[in-house]
């Protein structure tokens, strides 16, 4: 204790000195927090978007269905399936889902479509779909009737109140063929998904397919601070894995892992040169310190002071200038970070464009985790822990004779 309040004194004998090695810990730290902040942030989005957009956070299939997206590899919706998905108590809901393709045709327009079949409560919870509907009026639970994504209806040149002829295979190559009332139309951020999406009740999907009581695919949402990728392996422990596979999001789109992986890298590739430079500039200006103050040093060790001693006080000055500056760095950070995750930054222009034909919101928000507090400070006491090691080689050779001399 004593040792910290001869450190404490001793920085403010040279206050200029303290304040310029404190701000520059402040400002790399603030710097960082705030670029990795928004950057986590993004990557938040993108998987929240990801997810509640059509996917889930995992999907059961049939074995072989994603690597072949045919309805001859659907499976029975059995009790046993949902005895084992009620066991799980992580899982906050899940979607049934009928999945095929088809030709959609209305008047002379004719176009491939994915037919959809939904219970439509269930899909909204997962996925918001009723919040992505622009005209019309929502599916019932038994509707006869289809929802049609809005540039594919553009296209068909189709409206709620028209009629859609949807023509395909069934299930074991059954004939399907059946014609729904459009009850609505909804948007997609997503061009992909907005080209080609039909939506049918789950009873009337199955019928159009001839697949009575039969599914493609279970997407499901989880509560919130679940891990994802440990619900999915108990609910895979519990299935059959010769019947059927559980795949999380990561698994069913690995090119969107790959490009955050990416673009991860080169964020920490930027932090680790802010942190090189910042890294220097504090070595610098120890240097100087030190410089400064030899003939202290000299003059202490000179009276009696044991090297070990003046070793413990010096270090303790370093830590403390670092602890400023740490200190004040997420002081300043946490109500920027905590307000732009409640409201964040809105993209305007030709950017909000590209991301929302990437089928992302246009906003930029702020991860709000407590880990990445902890990992940039952490990274700065470090960077400290390093640098304390030049004054300390310096002290343990310094000669008192030089150092009186200068």
């Amino acid at each position: 204790m004593e040792t910290i309040k001869i450190a404490w004194r001793n920085l403010w004998r040279n206050k200029r000195r303290t304040l310029i090695t404190s701000a520059s810990v402040f400002f790399a730290l603030f710097l960082a927090l705030l670029m990795r902040g928004f950057q986590l942030g993004s990557y938040d989005l993108m998987v929240y978007n990801i997810v509640h957009a059509y996917s889930g956070y995992f999907q059961v299939h049939a074995n072989g269905y994603w690597d072949d997206k045919i309805i001859n590899n659907s499976f029975e919706f059995t009790p046993e399936i949902r005895q084992a998905v009620t066991e799980v108590p992580e899982i906050d809901g899940y979607a049934l889902r009928l999945e095929s393709f088809a030709l959609g045709s209305f008047g002379m327009q004719t176009k491939g479509v994915l037919v959809t079949g939904i219970i439509p409560e269930e899909e909204n919870e997962l996925t918001g779909l009723r919040k992505k509907l622009v005209e019309g009026n929502y599916l019932l639970p038994d509707d006869d009737g289809a929802l049609v994504s809005q540039k594919l209806a553009k296209y068909l040149r189709i409206s709620p109140g028209d009629t859609l002829v949807l023509i395909g295979q069934g299930f074991h190559g059954m004939s399907a063929a059946g014609i729904f009332p459009v009850r609505g139309i909804v948007h997609f951020p997503s061009p992909d998904l907005d080209n080609r999406m039909i939506y049918l009740s789950l009873p009337a999907s199955q019928g159009l397919f001839s697949a009575e009581n039969r599914l493609t695919s279970i997407s499901f949402n989880l509560q919130a601070g679940a891990n994802y990728e440990q619900v999915a392996n108990r609910l895979r422990e519990k299935l059959s894995p010769e019947i059927f596979e559980v795949m999380t999001w990561k698994e069913m789109m690995p090119d969107v892992v790959q490009q955050i992986q990416a673009d991860n890298a080169s964020g920490l590739i930027m932090l680790s040169i802010l942190y090189m430079i910042v890294g220097f500039g504090i070595f610098g200006t120890i240097l100087m310190l030190f410089s400064e103050r030899t003939k202290e040093f000299g003059m202490m060790i000179a009276i009696g002071m044991q090297k070990f001693k003046l070793i413990r006080v010096v270090v303790a000055e370093l830590f403390l200038v670092g602890l400023l500056g740490l200190v004040a760095a997420v002081l300043a950070a946490i109500p920027l970070l905590y307000y732009f995750h409640i409201h964040p930054i809105p993209i305007t222009g030709e950017m909000a464009e590209t991301t929302i034909q990437m089928g992302f919101e246009p906003i930029m928000p702020s991860a709000w985790e407590f880990s990445y507090f902890m990992g940039q400070s952490l990274t700065i006491v470090v960077i400290m822990l390093v640098v304390m090691i030049l004054p300390i080689v310096k002290i343990t050779r310094l000669s008192v004779i030089s150092a009186l001399r200068k």
